[in-house]
C-alpha cells in the first residue's frame, strides 16, 4: 500500500477487515498447515493505529484451497476439518478481533427443485449438513469467548424472502442458544435499487430480534445500465446522496447499541470489484465530508 493511501486510511478509518488474507485457502494453504504471517501483520498494524479488527471470514464456499475442494471422507471426517480449521483460526486471533464472519453467503438467492431449504450446495452443506452452521458458531464461541459472531451474506437488502430466511435461522439459534451477535449485510447496491424503505425494513428485522446489523461491505455503482460515458460532478454528487442516504436509513433504525459499523468496500471506488465508470475513482476524504455523522466508518484494506 502506498504511503498516500496509507495516510488516507490512519485518517479516515477506525476499523480494517482484510479482503482475502484471512480466509480459508490463504490461512490454510495446505492440510493442517496454517499460514498466519500476513494477517497478523496486518492486525498487528490496526492495534498500533488503535483500529478495530474485523475477522473475514471463517467459512465461505467461494475461497477455500483447493486440497480442501477436493477433499474426500466421511461426514465425522468432514466435521473434524472444519473444527480443525475454525478451532485453529479463531483460535490464534482470541482477542485480538472485535468481530468474525463465522459463516459468509450460505443461502441461494431462491431455492431449486433439488434443494428446497434454499441453503448453498457446498463441501460443508453436502457433507455435514445445514448444522455446519450451528457448528461453526459453536466452534468459535469455544475459540474466542468475547468477540462477535456474524453471519454475513448479500442482497438483504433487497431479497426479502433471502432476509427473511436469514432471520429465521437467526430466531432458531437464539431458541436453541447458539451464539450469534448479528448480521452482516453486504450492501453492494447501485443509485437506483433498492428503496431506502426496503433498507429500512431489512435493517430492522434483524433489529427486532435484539442483535447487531453490521453493514459490512458498502459500495454504490453509479453505472449501472452503462449510461454514463464519463464521471462528472453530477455523478459524483448523486453517488455520494446515495451513500449518504443508506448511512441516514442505518442510523434511523439501529439504535447505537446494536450498531455493528458500516464498512466501505476498498479505499476509494479505483479499489472496487465493481467494474464501472472508467477513471471512476473519488477521493476518500471528499466522500467522508459528505457524511456528517457520528458514526464508525470502516474500510477494507487489502490483503
Amino acid at each position: 500500500m502506498s504511503s498516500e493511501r496509507q495516510e488516507v486510511v490512519e485518517t479516515h478509518f477506525n476499523s480494517l477487515t482484510a479482503e482475502n488474507i484471512m480466509k480459508m485457502m490463504f490461512l490454510q494453504p495446505e492440510p493442517n498447515k496454517f499460514a498466519f504471517t500476513h494477517a497478523d501483520a496486518l492486525v498487528e498494524y490496526a492495534h498500533q493505529q488503535n483500529m478495530i479488527m474485523h475477522g473475514h471470514a471463517l467459512v465461505w464456499h467461494t475461497q477455500s484451497p483447493k486440497w480442501m475442494n477436493d477433499y474426500q471422507g466421511s461426514k465425522d471426517d468432514f466435521k473434524a476439518l472444519l473444527k480443525n480449521h475454525i478451532s485453529t483460526v479463531a483460535g490464534h486471533f482470541a482477542g485480538k478481533l472485535a468481530s468474525w464472519d463465522v459463516v459468509n453467503e450460505a443461502f441461494l438467492d431462491d431455492g431449486t427443485a433439488s434443494n428446497p431449504t434454499k441453503y448453498r450446495e457446498t463441501i460443508w452443506y453436502n457433507n455435514i449438513g445445514p448444522e455446519y452452521l450451528e457448528m461453526a458458531f459453536r466452534l468459535a464461541r469455544e475459540a474466542d469467548s468475547e468477540v462477535d459472531l456474524y453471519y454475513n451474506d448479500y442482497d438483504l437488502v433487497k431479497n426479502v424472502s433471502k432476509i427473511d430466511r436469514v432471520v429465521k435461522m437467526l430466531e432458531d439459534f437464539q431458541q436453541r442458544n447458539v451464539p450469534i451477535d448479528g448480521i452482516g449485510f453486504q450492501v453492494h447496491i447501485d443509485t437506483d435499487t433498492p428503496s431506502i424503505k426496503n433498507i429500512k425494513e431489512a435493517f430492522t428485522k434483524v433489529v427486532k430480534r435484539g442483535v447487531k446489523v453490521r453493514v459490512s461491505e458498502l459500495d454504490i455503482a453509479v453505472n449501472q445500465s452503462e449510461q454514463y460515458s464519463e464521471l462528472t460532478k453530477e455523478v459524483s454528487t448523486l453517488q455520494r446522496q446515495r451513500y449518504a442516504e443508506v448511512v441516514d436509513a442505518y442510523m434511523d433504525v439501529v439504535p447505537e447499541h446494536l450498531r455493528g459499523g458500516i464498512t466501505l468496500w476498498g479505499i476509494t471506488d479505483g479499489d472496487s470489484w465493481i467494474l464501472g465508470l472508467e477513471n471512476a475513482q473519488i477521493g476518500l476524504y471528499y466522500l467522508m465530508r459528505s457524511f456528517k455523522i457520528n458514526l464508525h466508518l470502516l474500510a477494507w484494506l487489502k490483503g
